[in-house]
């Protein structure tokens, strides 16, 4: 699929163009036949949804901790629970997406204190997902603000690190990054743990 959507994006002559989008079509194939759930057309569709040239995605997370140690997580409208976060945006930092992605997710004004890893989803959340994706956690102090209902998360939260919700998003935050988010909390200093 990279190489495919890689040529289109740069291909100029016509032939090659419909020769690209035919070796696009087979890896929608490929893909139909080698993940379960997915048909043809859903792998075609994310395909031709992340058009132009292939790199890796980058996704931030907001590890906040209460004064008991317990980690806020959000439900998403998926209804499963995650660390706030998302896409990193192509004009913002990795520490301006956090606190983006913390105010519009928890409804929280936070403060990046430490980054705490960048990680690859391949190694530690989806080893399957077609997508390479790094994602960042980042621990965060809350300054402000209070959680209400939008269109991206339902509720907000405050666990127990050992009592996570069985309905985790672990593809976003895994139990695993979790305690080492709040490892990092507890730690007078922190060396970041990056793939």
């Amino acid at each position: 699929m990279a190489i495919a959507n890689d040529s289109l994006l740069y291909c100029k002559d016509r032939f090659d163009i419909e020769r690209f989008k035919q070796i696009r079509t087979i890896a929608a194939k490929l893909m139909e036949m080698s993940v379960d759930g997915i048909s043809k057309e859903q792998a075609q569709e994310i395909f031709e949804e992340n058009d132009g040239y292939q790199t890796p995605k980058i996704d931030t997370r907001a590890a906040i901790f209460n004064d008991k140690e317990q980690v806020l997580l959000v439900k998403d409208y998926d209804g499963k629970w995650a660390m706030p976060g998302g896409w990193c945006e192509y004009n913002t930092t990795i520490m301006e997406n956090t606190v983006k992605e913390a105010r519009e997710e928890a409804g929280l004004v936070v403060e990046p204190v430490r980054l705490v890893a960048a990680h690859s989803n391949r190694k530690h959340n989806n080893p399957k997902s077609f997508f390479y994706i790094t994602r960042f956690f980042v621990l965060c102090n809350v300054t402000g603000g209070e959680f209400k209902p939008n269109e991206e998360t339902t509720d907000a939260r405050y666990f127990d690190v050992d009592s996570l919700p069985s309905d985790l998003n672990d593809h976003k935050s895994s139990p695993e990054q979790i305690r080492l988010c709040l490892e990092a909390l507890r730690a007078k200093s922190w060396e970041p743990v990056i793939d």
